[in-house]
Order: C-alpha cells, then structure tokens, then sequence
C-alpha cells in the first residue's frame, strides 16, 4: 500500500506490505495532483514501514515507469527504514534517479526530513 501527503512543500510517501500494480493506480493521480499545485521539484521523505516486503513484478514494473515519468518533479529523497536491504536498495537505485538520495533509519526520522528539505536538487 501507498500513502501520500504535502505538508508545507514536502512529499510524504508511506509504503507497506508488498507493492503491486493496483497500488499505483491511486498513488499516481494524487502525486500528479500534489505535485502540480507547486511549481518545481518537491522534496520527499519516502517511509518504508516495518511490513514493507518489496515489490512483486507488476509493482516493481508501475514503480520504474512512475519512475520515469516524473524524474523532472523530484527533488531531496530521503528513505527511511529499518532493514538493511533497505539501505542496500537506496544506494542500488540511487544511479537511476535524478535526485539525490540518502537512506535513514527510522530513528532518525526528523533528520532525514530535515535534509530533504535543506536543499536544491544537486543531481
């Protein structure tokens, strides 16, 4: 499952469960939505909950065309979680995203929602 939210210019994105395809088809018109009520890239804060497993194949598929699509409107990306796959899969995709990226465990919530917001995209 996918929950979004804006609060004073900063995307909160919360995962959970095992993404599917199905989960996009909610989560893409509300970021579209959020994302065009503000001119430029957003920063977000992507929380990956405690029962976050991944991706199944058509998840994982919707995940890279979102991807894709709306590189232009990402700024800062802070993920934040528990597990070290998680950290792994930050530092793996970071490549592939135009923003910057920086993983950060759970405790350290408010310092990864800070650094979000502390500046431009510098990718």
């Amino acid at each position: 499952m996918l929950k979004i939210d804006e609060e004073n210019g900063l995307l909160r994105i919360r995962a959970s469960g095992k993404l599917e395809s199905s989960d996009y088809d909610d989560f893409v018109p509300r970021f579209e939505q959020l994302v065009g009520r503000k001119p430029g890239k957003l920063p977000m804060v992507i929380e990956l909950a405690s029962d976050f497993a991944g991706w199944d194949l058509g998840g994982l598929w919707r995940d890279l065309k979102f991807d894709a699509h709306h590189k232009d409107s990402f700024g800062r990306i802070a993920i934040v979680g528990d597990a070290k796959w998680e950290e792994w899969g930050t530092r793996l995709s970071d490549p592939l995203i135009r923003a910057e990226m920086k993983f950060f465990e759970a405790s350290q919530h408010q310092v990864a929602e800070n650094w979000a917001r502390s500046g431009e995209d510098t990718a």
